[in-house]
């Protein structure tokens, strides 16, 4: 039986991928040059769907990089010397505070528990912060943060780059660039891609930051700061041998996704969302992790289900669905289901019919 991933990431293929995959094998895509003329026009390609699909400004710049964490480390390193805040309700968010500390930054964070958001009107920032970090979609407990908090971050810190993490939003969060400075995410989620590629996005006030910092004793690194990337962004290249195939078949789902449109995207997200959250907020015995429904994620949904976790992922999996578990001293007690693009209605119907008769 053909398994299907629900999982958080990697997650289920894109459909069309597999003959995205074949087509770059016949375009003989693995052995191509990444300074060559075939390339620079995969990368123009690539980076110009991705900012039509996520309406990006092209004041702009895509660089491809190795992974999302990666993406935390070049963010805190091409824009503070000194000081950072961040928001942290969940591992990830504390993956980006970890990685400014590692760094040797004034790292502050405002704490939420797990599976809670932010009662912004009562944060107190008084570090004065260079970059202020989000965690727009927190993969490890399904807390979502409105956008419109993100942007009055924006009004009341101008001084601030706005950093936003949407790893696992990415491409349904409905994210105005305008009112950030920078944002990133890896393909392995929403994208439905294997592993291997991250994607930043800056605009010039991180290139402006990265240069005045660019002869500080802290330094911005070397073939993967921000000055560099830009240099070779320019010419459609990289600044090393890249993931040739992962910036060619992200180019084609782009593509697929602009096809079937990203408001239909949207609109099916919330539909999956909602479908799930009104089963488990009915359910006696398995509820939803977050409490409040403004706070709910609409792409990973983590539900409690006690000592029950394991004969539920069993019985999903005998019918061919794989759920993730919890995340960290939740791991046993908790799934998370993925509802990205690929993930249809009526796969996440059984999965609700599946739940039901395991109880």
């Amino acid at each position: 039986m053909k398994k299907i991933y629900f999982t958080p990431g990697p997650t289920e293929l894109y459909p069309g991928a597999q003959e995205d995959l074949l087509e770059a094998l016949d375009k003989n895509i693995f052995s191509i040059n990444h300074r060559s003329p075939e390339f620079m026009e995969i990368y123009r390609q690539t980076a110009g769907s991705l900012k039509k699909l996520m309406n990006i400004p092209d004041s702009f710049h895509i660089f491809f990089l190795s992974s999302a964490t990666e993406c935390m480390d070049r963010i805190i390193m091409n824009c503070s010397a000194k000081d950072t805040f961040h928001f942290v309700n969940g591992a990830f968010a504390e993956r980006f505070y970890k990685t400014a500390i590692d760094l040797k930054r004034n790292a502050v964070k405002a704490e939420a528990e797990y599976g809670a958001g932010f009662d912004f009107d009562n944060v107190k920032i008084e570090n004065n912060p260079e970059v202020i970090c989000i965690t727009q979609n927190e993969t490890s407990t399904g807390v979502a943060i409105d956008v419109e908090n993100i942007y009055k971050l924006k009004k009341d810190y101008p001084n601030a780059v706005i950093a936003v993490d949407i790893v696992t939003s990415a491409p349904y969060v409905n994210l105005d660039f305008n009112l950030i400075d920078c944002a990133f995410f890896s393909v392995q989620k929403g994208f439905g891609l294997p592993a291997g590629l991250g994607v930043l996005m800056v605009n010039d006030r991180c290139i402006e930051k990265a240069a005045q910092l660019q002869n500080s004793e802290t330094g911005i690194g070397s073939y993967h700061n921000f000055l560099t990337l830009l240099e070779n962004a320019k010419k459609y290249q990289t600044s090393e041998t890249p993931n040739v195939l992962g910036i060619y078949l992200l180019g084609k789902v782009c593509d697929h996704f602009l096809k079937e449109g990203i408001d239909n995207i949207r609109k099916s997200t919330d539909e999956k969302a909602e479908l799930v959250y009104d089963f488990f907020d009915k359910h006696n015995s398995y509820k939803p992790f977050v409490k409040n429904p403004a706070d709910r994620s609409k792409t990973i949904l983590v539900i409690d289900t006690g000592d029950r976790q394991s004969q539920i992922k069993k019985a999903l999996s005998e019918n061919g669905y794989i759920a993730g578990s919890g995340y960290g001293k939740l791991k046993d007690t908790q799934i998370r289901i993925a509802n990205f693009p690929m993930h249809n209605l009526n796969d996440v119907k059984k999965i609700l019919e599946v739940v039901n008769k395991t109880y």
